[in-house]
């Protein structure tokens, strides 16, 4: 079995709250009050920028292919995400200046963390399998929910939704699990298995976090 296809075995009950977590069923069924969503992108746009720098440590210590993989990923990263997050935040009244300048919540900067330190101090394949989960659950959540985008009657919503269900974007991903497979030489499954839950458990927590507004205690 392939590790893509054993890590996804092993982590379904993790994914299964995900694709079910209340932030994700309201933004695709049109009920999210907006100010979550507000909230949900100034947390993320700095999440992309981390992973676009996560990716960019991946290809400095990678094999010519794995190199050429994270780079592209990198710069699909920093040109077209990073520019349909500029055109949302001008949909929902938000300047670039106000999103850089806020804060990392609690949970979206330990998540930030661990991706760093996975990706700078791991091999390649480690970095890889820690950034593949954020990947892998936004598809797996536009699958499960695209029904839903037909009656939900925010066009904001719709259109965030529709992104992952391109097919430039299964192909990015397919294109990420197949090196991942392609380096794994079938041994250390459980360090890898450990990574890949953590990330998992961050990307439910993510939402968490967006959904009940988190702010720092102190």
């Amino acid at each position: 079995m392939k590790l893509s296809e054993k890590l996804y075995r092993d982590t379904a009950k993790i994914w299964f709250k995900i694709l079910s977590h209340p932030f994700v069923v309201e933004l695709y069924e049109g009920r999210l009050p907006l100010n979550k969503f507000k909230y949900y992108v100034i947390q993320d746009y700095n999440y992309l920028v981390t992973l676009m720098k996560c990716y960019s440590i991946i290809a400095a210590k990678a094999d010519p292919e794995t190199a050429a993989v994270a780079l592209k990923i990198a710069y699909l990263d920093a040109t077209i995400e990073i520019e349909n997050y500029k055109k949302i935040l001008k949909k929902i009244g938000l300047s670039l200046s106000e999103v850089i300048e806020t804060e990392p919540a609690p949970t979206a900067l330990a998540y930030m963390n661990f991706l760093y330190t996975t990706c700078s101090q791991g091999t390649s394949l480690e970095g890889l399998v820690a950034t593949l989960p954020c990947f892998w659950t936004y598809l797996e959540i536009a699958e499960k929910h695209r029904n839903k985008l037909d009656s939900n009657p925010v066009e904001l919503y719709r259109e965030w939704c529709q992104a992952y269900l391109s097919k430039e974007y299964r192909d990015l991903l397919n294109e990420l699990k197949t090196i991942i497979d392609n380096l794994w030489n079938g041994e250390n499954y459980k360090k890898y298995l450990k990574i890949f839950k953590t990330a998992s458990k961050y990307e439910y927590m993510f939402w968490t976090m967006a959904y009940n507004l988190e702010k720092w205690p102190i």
